[in-house]
Formats: structure tokens, sequence, C-alpha cells
């Protein structure tokens, strides 16, 4: 649980006040969620390191994920985010860790449920393929959806399904036709159509002109999502 160090309200002529308010409201909900997911992991009998900070959530995040084998956050409301990244999307980018983003009032994430893959051929969509086989072998079913591309990549869908047989999971392919739609939105009405509990996708910055296009998704997705991310970079 990370709480920054402390929030500060600037005036027009350069005043900066502490908002001491503010930070003590957000402890004594930190101390509440501590409680609630204490109460939760001791009851499934899990073992348990709990460890509160006082810094920058997202480089203080970072740190740890270096000694984790995967990392779950909340997708945060729009209204949170103000011209930001969202937090899922960009320590997802920023890490080697797959990252498990849990979407809030929306479709519960159920290890047993239905998963949905989302493929383009990429190496961030293979690694978060691989990195989600122990998520995948409980699921009930696994789509591969597909959208089509001019220019498509080397890992099929076909090869992607084949991988997962490796592990004995069975999985069906749904070939998406490219069009105008925005990429996250199709994402999204196939997710719905699967009835997913999560997505499994590839996360993807900016460094590229291709992660510039699914960059877009990657934000999108991370921000507007019904249901949970599972991703990797």
């Amino acid at each position: 649980m990370i709480t920054p160090d402390t929030f500060v309200a600037m005036d027009p002529f350069g005043g900066v006040y502490p908002m001491f308010d503010l930070l003590e409201d957000m402890r004594e909900r930190e101390a509440k969620n501590k409680q609630e997911i204490d109460a939760k992991l001791q009851r499934a009998d899990a073992p348990r390191t709990w460890i509160t900070g006082t810094r920058y959530p997202r480089s203080s995040a970072l740190d740890r994920m270096a000694l984790v084998d995967l990392t779950i956050v909340s997708i945060p409301q729009k209204d949170e985010l103000g011209d930001r990244p969202p937090p899922p999307a960009r320590l997802a980018t920023q890490s080697n860790t797959p990252v498990l983003a849990i979407a809030p009032g929306g479709t519960r994430f159920d290890t047993y449920g239905n998963a949905m893959v989302a493929w383009n051929g990429s190496a961030e969509a293979a690694r978060a393929l691989c990195a989600a086989v122990p998520l995948l072998s409980r699921a009930e079913n696994v789509t591969i959806v597909h959208i089509e591309e001019a220019k498509p990549h080397a890992l099929s869908p076909t090869d992607a399904a084949e991988y997962l047989g490796y592990y004995e999971i069975r999985s069906d392919i749904r070939e998406v036709a490219r069009s105008d739609r925005i990429t996250s939105d199709v994402l999204a009405e196939a997710a719905a159509l699967a009835d997913a509990s999560y997505i499994v996708m590839g996360a993807y910055g900016h460094a590229r002109l291709q992660e510039r296009i699914f960059g877009g998704v990657t934000q999108a997705l991370s921000t507007n999502s019904n249901v949970s991310l599972f991703m990797a970079h």
C-alpha cells in the first residue's frame, strides 16, 4: 500500500499549502483496506507481507515489482486520471512483471470463468499469453480474438492456440475483420460476446509507431474496461 508523502494546493500567486486533511483521509482509507484484505488472506491461509510506503506511488510499485510474479491493481475511474495515462498501463509497460488490473464494479473476476485472448501476433501479445498460462489452465473456455491487419505478424492465432494446446488448454479462434471502429471498442464487444471474466493482452507503450497504434488500446482499456485485464509488455 503506497501513500504519497504529501499533497499540496497552489494559488495563482505561488502560494503552496499542504493538504493535511486529504492525506489523513487517504491514510484512514488505507487502514480500512488493509484490514479487509488482511481478513480475506487470513481466511485463505495465504502467507503475506504488508509493506506501507510514503513516496511517489508508481516508482515505489515499480521497485517492488522486480521481485513478484504478478502485480494486481485496480482499474481507476476515468475522473481520477485527468490527462495522465492510467496506472495499470504505465506499470505494465514499464516493468517485466505481468499486471492483473481488476475492473471494480464491472464483470466479476473469476479464475474459473471464460477468458479472452486479444491476439495480434506481436511479441507483447506472446509474452502475455505465456505468462497467463497458469490462469488460462483454470478457465472454463478460452477464446482467441484476432483482428485482421493489413500487415500481419509472424505468429498467427493458430500458433497461439497450438501453444496453449501444449498445456492441454483448448481454445477457439474468432477472426474479426478490420474496420474503422476503435480497436478497444471492438475488443470490449468481443469480450462481452465471449462472456469473458478477463482479457489477456499485450501492453504497448509509445516507443515505436506500431506501439502508438496499440498503445492507445492499452490506455483505453485500462481506463474504460468493464472486464479485468491481464497485461504483459
